[in-house]
């Protein structure tokens, strides 16, 4: 081999090393941009679905406020006191406390702690009653009150915070004059009203 071709040989050598150098660089820079390229399109699709959950959280949330707000029910006495607790009986048959004792003078106005329709007006063994039943917001609620009386018929419509009744008449609860609060669920099973209301002071009698 004489010299000339040696050196042909080194510069064909050469630009092939370079070439390959090269190619392998474009190589490199390509999966760069292919994995930048992919980090951001990542980056860009997670934040509106994170913003997605969030608003769906922020939904929720709202939601449930607004149902638990149409589904509470107020006391139906102003400045309520309770001077009687609920007292459930093991049995429904066996003697027990249902419903609330809240402090009440004579001609005290009775609210109406949720929209509902007058059941029932009327004596019952010799007690001035007044019922009232809810709509399905409360899960079907229905509130008795004693002693009490309304002059709206049967079948009035009532609103929630509505002055629909007044205290009058006697009541085997207490001597010192109260409104007796019952709260039935279901039509049957009796609840206890101070779970469904906002909280508030308990005075309790001695025993």
């Amino acid at each position: 081999m004489n010299k000339w071709e040696y050196r042909r040989r080194v510069r064909h050598n050469k630009m092939s090393d370079d070439i390959d150098k090269r190619n392998r660089h474009r190589c490199a820079a390509a999966m760069a941009v292919c994995v930048l390229a992919n980090i951001a399109f990542t980056i860009c699709c997670a934040q509106p679905t994170a913003s997605a959950y969030a608003q769906s959280a922020d939904d929720v949330a709202h939601e449930v406020a607004q149902e638990a707000c149409r589904t509470s029910m107020q006391w139906p006495l102003d400045h309520a006191q309770v001077i009687g607790e609920y007292d459930a009986p093991a049995k429904q048959w066996l003697p027990g406390h249902r419903g609330l004792d809240l402090r009440a003078r004579p001609q005290d106005a009775i609210i109406a702690p949720a929209d509902g329709v007058v059941a029932f007006s009327g004596k019952v063994a010799g007690k001035s009653v007044v019922t009232l039943r809810h709509g399905a917001e409360t899960g079907s609620l229905t509130s008795t009150f004693e002693p009490a009386v309304t002059t709206r018929p049967v079948g009035a419509v009532i609103a929630k915070g509505e002055r629909f009744a007044r205290v009058e008449g006697g009541s085997e609860h207490c001597a010192d004059g109260c409104l007796h609060w019952g709260l039935k669920s279901g039509g049957r099973d009796y609840a206890d009203p101070s779970g469904r209301v906002r909280p508030m002071r308990v005075e309790l009698k001695p025993l």
